[in-house]
Parts: C-alpha cells; structure tokens; sequence
C-alpha cells in the first residue's frame, strides 16, 4: 500500500515537471516571435508637398527654316537656251535679266505678220471707202439693195481679217518679248539646273525627261521657321503666340508670333505643324538651316513636385505617402517633366498632398513603418489626404 502511494506522488511529481518544462518552452518561443516583431524598424524619411503654381511652360518643337517663296523659272517659249545671266548665289530684283531663247525665229515671225497686218489694214481701209460711195449712191437711189449688201459684206470680211493679222502679230510680237525671262520677285539664284544650248520646251517638263527649270530663285527675305510640336500640346497652340527661335549656326534669339498653323496632325511622328516668320533683310539665315523654337502659351494653374519623389519609369511612375497608420502606401501618379527640379502632376496626387522623400526612398517597400524626419529649419507636415 505504501508503495502504491509513493509510485503515484513520483507520477504526479514527473508530469507537473513536464508541464512546468513545456510552459516554460512557450514562453521562449513567444518571447523570441515578440523580439523578432520589435525589430522592423520605421525608415526614416523626410516628406514634401504637392504644391499648385501658376506657370508658363514653354512648348518646345524642332523644324527648318524654308523660304517665304521658291520658284523653279523655266522658259515661256520653246528653243534653244541662248544666255543665262545670273548665277548661283547671285541675288537678284524683280525684274532683273534670268536667261535667254535663241529669238531669231521670234523675230521673223514678227516682221511676217507686220506684212500681213499692213496688207490687212490696206484692205480695210479700201473696203470702208466703199462703204462709204456705196452708202452715197444707195441714199441717191443710184445703186440697190444687193449692191449696198455685198459691199458691206466685203467691209466686214476686211476688219475681221484684220482682227486677225492684229491678234497674230500681237502673240509673235509676245513671243519674242517671252525669249527673254526676268526674275518674277527679289531673291537669290538657288540653283542653275541648265546651261547654254539645250533645248528646253513649254511642255512636258522640259522635254526628254529634263528638269522644267533652268534656274532656282527664292525669296528669303522673309523666311519661316516650320516647326514640328507634339500632338499633346496642340490644345494650347493658336495663331498669334509668342515664339523664340533659335537658328543653329547663327547666334542671338528671334522674336516672333504664330503666322500659320497647320490643323492636320501628322500620323507618323504625331506632330502638327506651325510657321513662324522671321525678318532676313541682311539673308543671313539660309533655308534649310536647322531650328528650334518656343512658344508661350496663356499661364495656367499646375501641380508640382519634386522631381525626387518620383520613382519608376515612363509610364509606371509611383510615389510613397505615408498612410494613417504611419505606413508606406505607393500611389501611381502620372507627370511630365518641368525642369531639373520639378515635375508637373498631370494625376495621382491633389494640391497639398504629403509625398515622402528622402535617401532611402529607393529601398521603401508597401506597408513598411515610415518615420518622417524634420529638416533643419523646417516645420514638420501633417499628413494630407491622398486622391
């Protein structure tokens, strides 16, 4: 019996050491879960705001200068090209001596149709003198009806007939004043593409399959700078704008206004086009030089921010806030850049809004404790609402 009675108290004893051994296990287990826990500690940041401004953001577009006028100045009679009198880089007046067709049957031509104009104006003159008896004898009742009829019909077949000399001598006369061709404006010699002794025609492009011109004249004292914008600012682009041009080769900066603004956008490069005019009276600028120009649209309210807030890449950018209960939250936004310090929230973010910044923010993960540092000489900013 007593034995019975000391194997149960050593039985009694042996579990309430396990227990006492199993408690004593947990407890070290919750303790090490409870450091691990204590041991993710907040990043320290600092935070900024998303501010609205009023501002005047240059558009920015890339072109070429062209001339206000370029003529190809081929001949207005066909023939022979005689004598070119300019060449390239000649600058020339409207109405200055370009080239010259052999004009020798030009000049026949006319002193043919003289002849036949002086012998057209002699019948005439003889068929109205008798018109004029032959009116005289009827009004005395000497001559009939069909007599006066047939020397009026004789009258008129003589001034039609010299309608006609008129008009043929007045298109021989034309053609041989055409052999000789003048510059149609003031302008500089751009090209020469024919030289003496071809034969060059009115039709069909110069004949053979050659050029249609013999010389190239533009006009560049006025030039436009024809520039290509982004569709995305089209919106804000209207005739009359301010511009700034700036010409490659050339220094200084022109002033200038919208004159032209092409409404088609080209589906290609996703461009519209605008011309601005600029004054050349000394031809300094050359067409064709390469250009760059700004435009100033009407100032208009934009949310900025520092750049450096901004992570991600075109199309996936995103920013930290810090929520209410103190944690990282990302937030995609959408920006376009202002300058080296700022960007433009075009979504994501309202006026106001607190974005954290700082060293660390490339190592900030969703949902992580955030701890925002104050600046020196800073006040420290409450967190804001998040759209």
């Amino acid at each position: 019996m007593l034995l019975r009675i000391q194997m149960n108290t050593f039985r009694a004893t042996a579990l309430l050491g396990a227990t006492l051994l199993l408690g004593a296990c947990g407890d070290e287990d919750a303790s090490e879960a409870s450091s691990a826990t204590s041991t993710v500690s907040a990043i320290s940041l600092f935070s900024t705001r998303v501010v609205q401004e009023e501002m005047v953001k240059p558009v920015v577009g890339t072109g070429t200068i062209a001339a206000q006028k370029t003529t190809d100045v081929g001949p207005l009679v066909d023939g022979i090209i005689e004598e070119v009198f300019v060449r390239v880089g000649d600058r020339v007046s409207d109405g200055d001596k370009l080239f010259k067709t052999r004009d020798i049957e030009f000049r026949l031509r006319v002193q043919e149709l003289q002849s036949q104009h002086r012998l057209a104006e002699a019948e005439a003159r003889n068929s109205t003198r008798e018109l004029e008896r032959i009116k005289e004898l009827y009004a005395k009742g000497v001559s009939s009806v069909g007599q006066r009829d047939n020397v009026q019909t004789k009258y008129d077949i003589a001034q039609a007939r010299l309608g006609v000399a008129q008009a043929r001598l007045d298109a021989a006369r034309q053609g041989l004043a055409d052999t000789l061709v003048t510059a149609p404006f003031d302008g500089v010699i751009t090209a020469q593409d024919i030289y003496e002794g071809k034969f060059m025609s009115t039709r069909g492009g110069g004949g053979m399959g050659g050029p249609s011109g013999v010389v190239q004249v533009m006009k560049i004292d006025i030039v436009g700078a024809i520039i290509n914008v982004p569709e995305i600012f089209v919106g804000q682009m209207s005739v009359g704008m301010r511009a700034r041009v700036y010409i490659d080769g050339i220094d200084g900066v022109y002033d200038s206004v919208i004159h032209i603004f092409n409404d088609k956008v080209d589906p290609s490069t996703r461009s519209a086009e605008v011309r601005v005019g600029l004054a050349n009276d000394d031809y300094r600028i050359k067409p064709g030089m390469f250009t760059r120009a700004e435009f100033f649209p009407p100032a208009r309210d934009v949310l900025t921010l520092d750049r450096t807030a901004v992570l991600g890449i075109d199309g996936s950018h995103y920013v930290f806030t810090r929520n209410t209960a103190g944690r990282a939250t990302r937030v995609p936004v959408r920006v376009t850049q202002i300058d080296t310090g700022r960007v433009e929230i075009i979504d994501g973010l309202d006026d106001g809004a607190e974005v954290l910044i700082g060293p660390s923010l490339s190592a900030l993960v969703e949902g992580m404790p955030v701890l925002i540092e104050t600046r020196p000489g800073e006040t420290p900013i409450s967190t804001a609402g998040v759209r």
